[in-house]
Order: structure tokens, then sequence, then C-alpha cells
């Protein structure tokens, strides 16, 4: 038997813009867009543990 999986959340990164940003689908948060190479490496390096921190209270 398999288990059926669900996506939660979506980032969304535009290397050709340099841009990023975070949709939640289990709170219908966005986050972002975040713009410029730094902004976006520092985004997508931690908006995973940083939104599920404050949306469900549990972090990894």
């Amino acid at each position: 038997m398999t288990t059926a999986l669900a996506v939660t959340a979506v980032l969304h990164v535009d290397l050709e813009g340099v841009r990023a940003r975070y949709e939640c689908f289990t709170c219908g948060t966005k986050e972002g867009p975040v713009f410029g190479n730094e902004d976006v490496r520092a985004f997508t390096a931690t908006i995973r543990n940083d939104h599920r921190a404050r949306c469900t209270g549990e972090s990894r």
C-alpha cells in the first residue's frame, strides 16, 4: 500500500529575474517576493523552517 503525499507549500525561485516567494497551502500565507542575489539566497536558505515555525509551531 502506498501513502498519498500532499503538496503543502511551494517555493518559487526565478533565477533570471533573481526573485523568490513562498506560498503555504496550510495557512494560506504568501511570503516575499524578495529580490536580488543576496536576499534570494538568504530567503531560500531559511524560509521553509522559519515559516513552518510560525505556521505550525514546529521547526526542524
